[in-house]
């Protein structure tokens, strides 16, 4: 369902406390990822209630507001409301979490800055996968040594990447992770270590291979920042540029080479055998389980925690049997959940609303739509689609299911993903999972889910029809500037020329000066002094917007003449704005002036001339 992203982002913003209380700002796939000074400032139902927010999640230290599929766009408007930091570390205030709960939201935090590159790098795999698969491309070639390369360069460098966004989180110097980073995957380190454990000043190195690896480095990066203060607090100001970075590397060697970089890898080699006994023993219960209960630690945020045991199976047993499967289970239940609703429900917004989840669960992998906005809140599809998953994740578990490479979040094209191995085997039990998957889950919910009925003749459960006011009299509205009338269709942003806001025209001003159109009270300023909204006494609320992107100005070149809540007559000046200065920043003088609530009157029609002047009669409302 459509809606205004600019206007989602700025209440978003209002509600959360306002740039001062936004520390750092970031999004994945679906989510806005607040990190907030004061986390008890926000209303979770307050935020919900805003046109295109799907829920509120508090996890991890972070504000996650759901947006779905769009989550960019209004990302993007956000930026420029504001200048944030795109950390990913946690709230300063607000109610404490557990251990195990800042445990797994560090490791998400950590790792989700990572995914654009990790899933375009895992789809590279999967396109070679087929090239290969098909006989399209030789793998002695030059061009499957160049799309090889490519597709593992992010898994072989992850540590020099996660040291990056670990030391942001943390608030330490990432170009001295990365630099310990890259002295764990340098190739003479590499070969030294390779030979057997040796020697560093007479202490013990444990032998290891540290590429690809995720824990070395999740336990190095915080290590390095105790000892980044403590080089700051003992280094004189007159050499510390030098100084300071020098302890630092120099007394972090020692540390990853005899303690830390072997824990991690230790660490890492038993998880791995962890996870290939599991699979190998009671594969079956575990995946049918996790595939069941995967809608709710996607809720929370977890399943971006579980993504080094994705990254290290793939890397030391060749195939993930855990996460790729599980979520593939319970995102195809979710789409089928969401399509059986819109095709049982016979109102018209929720058809709509199902169907583009449902669609956006199977075939993208994005679920939260569909979750929070179908199956959570209708409880009987939740239901049906825990079943389906688990009995998907059954089948994959007897059968053994993998996955060979990274890829998107998964979903029916996940299929390719299972190419591998000797034969098709592993696609082929790949592909009945997916159907048992959407028909068990389909099914399900046909059988459990009863939508609403409402009765035609009983009045006390039919919505109100909101009238058009008829009016004895128009109501004018004056030019509130100097300028050349156009229609709105020809507004270059399709927030105004589509009529989201409202109805009306647009002026190209000749003076920079903004008058009252009508007698009436000042009901809105935006902090950046580009637009004003006024109600008339009349009723009529209405917007006027100088410029286009002008929010970027930040206020500057704008001087207001009133504040919310004044009691203004018709002509009196509201604002005076730089033409010059606007100009010379690149953005368009076209200001659209807006009735936003048409829906209450019966028509809006604007003057025939192309010319108008500050005060003459703009629009005429009947």
């Amino acid at each position: 369902m459509a809606f205004n992203f600019a206007k989602t982002a700025e209440t978003v913003l209002e509600k959360v406390g306002g740039e001062k209380n936004v520390i750092g700002l970031t999004h994945c796939m679906t989510r806005l990822r607040f990190v907030l000074k004061d986390g008890n400032i926000p209303k979770d139902a307050e935020i919900e209630k805003i046109p295109g927010v799907i829920r509120v999640i508090r996890q991890g230290g972070q504000y996650q507001v759901v947006i779905g599929n769009e989550v960019s766009n209004v990302y993007n408007e956000l930026l420029k409301l504001g200048k944030f930091e795109e950390t990913t570390g946690s709230n300063g205030d607000g109610p404490k979490e557990n251990l195990f709960s800042r445990l797994s939201g560090f490791i998400a935090g950590c790792m989700t800055p990572l995914l654009p590159a990790m899933l375009g790098c895992g789809m590279i795999k999967v396109v070679l996968t087929l090239l290969t698969t098909f006989n399209l491309v030789d793998s002695a070639s030059s061009t499957y040594i160049a799309l090889e390369a490519a597709g593992d360069a992010f898994f072989y460098f992850m540590p020099i990447l996660l040291a990056m966004t670990t030391a942001k989180r943390l608030g330490s110097n990432i170009y001295l992770a990365m630099v310990m980073a890259a002295f764990l995957l340098h190739p003479k380190l590499g070969a030294l270590l390779a030979e057997g454990s040796t020697t560093y000043f007479g202490l013990p190195v444990t032998s290891a291979n540290y590429a690809s690896s995720v824990l070395p480095v999740l336990l190095m990066v915080p290590l390095m920042g105790y000892i980044e203060r403590f080089a700051d607090k003992i280094c004189p100001s007159l050499v510390k540029v030098f100084l300071k970075p020098l302890i630092v590397i120099f007394v972090t060697i020692p540390v990853a080479l005899v303690v830390v970089g072997p824990l991690g890898s230790i660490l890492g080699n038993y998880l791995a055998s962890g996870i290939s006994l599991l699979y190998s023993n009671v594969g079956w219960l575990a995946i049918m389980l996790l595939s069941a209960a995967m809608p709710f630690i996607v809720m929370t945020g977890m399943h971006y925690a579980l993504l080094p045991i994705a990254t290290i199976g793939i890397a030391s047993l060749g195939f993930d049997a855990i996460l790729i499967i599980t979520m593939f289970c319970s995102n195809l239940a979710q789409g089928a959940a969401s399509i059986a609703v819109a095709i049982k429900n016979k109102d018209k917004d929720v058809k709509s609303a199902a169907s583009a989840a449902g669609i956006s669960a199977i075939v993208a992998g994005v679920t939260e739509p569909a979750m929070y906005g179908v199956t959570l809140k209708y409880k009987t599809p939740m239901i049906a689609s825990v079943i389906g998953a688990g009995v998907a994740g059954l089948y994959a578990g007897i059968t053994h299911v993998v996955a060979y490479s990274m890829g998107g979040s998964p979903s029916s094209l996940s299929i390719i993903q299972m190419i591998g191995g000797d034969s098709f085997k592993n696609m082929t039990n790949g592909i009945i999972t997916l159907f048992i998957s959407l028909i068990v889950t389909f099914v399900m919910t046909m059988i459990l889910y009863k939508p609403e009925v409402v009765e035609e003749d009983s009045p006390a459960v039919l919505e109100p029809v909101e009238e058009k006011k008829p009016l004895v009299e128009t109501i004018e509205l004056s030019s509130p500037l100097t300028g050349t009338i156009i229609p709105l269709s020809q507004v270059e942003d399709a927030v105004f020329s589509g009529g989201i806001l409202g109805e009306g025209v647009a002026l190209i001003p000749e003076e920079g000066k903004v008058f009252a159109p009508v007698d009436g009270t000042i009901s809105a300023i935006t902090d950046t002094k580009h637009a004003v909204g006024m109600t008339s006494d009349d009723g009529v609320e209405i917007l006027i917007h100088v410029g286009l992107d002008t929010v970027q100005l930040g206020g500057e070149g704008f001087v207001l003449h009133c504040k919310t809540g004044d009691k203004v007559k018709r002509g009196a000046l509201l604002l005076e704005f730089d033409m010059q200065k606007i100009k010379e920043a690149g953005f368009p003088l076209t200001t659209p002036v807006l009735v936003s609530n048409m829906n209450q009157f019966v028509s809006l029609k604007a003057i025939e001339k192309k010319q108008v002047k500050a005060g003459e009669t703009l629009i005429t409302i009947v």
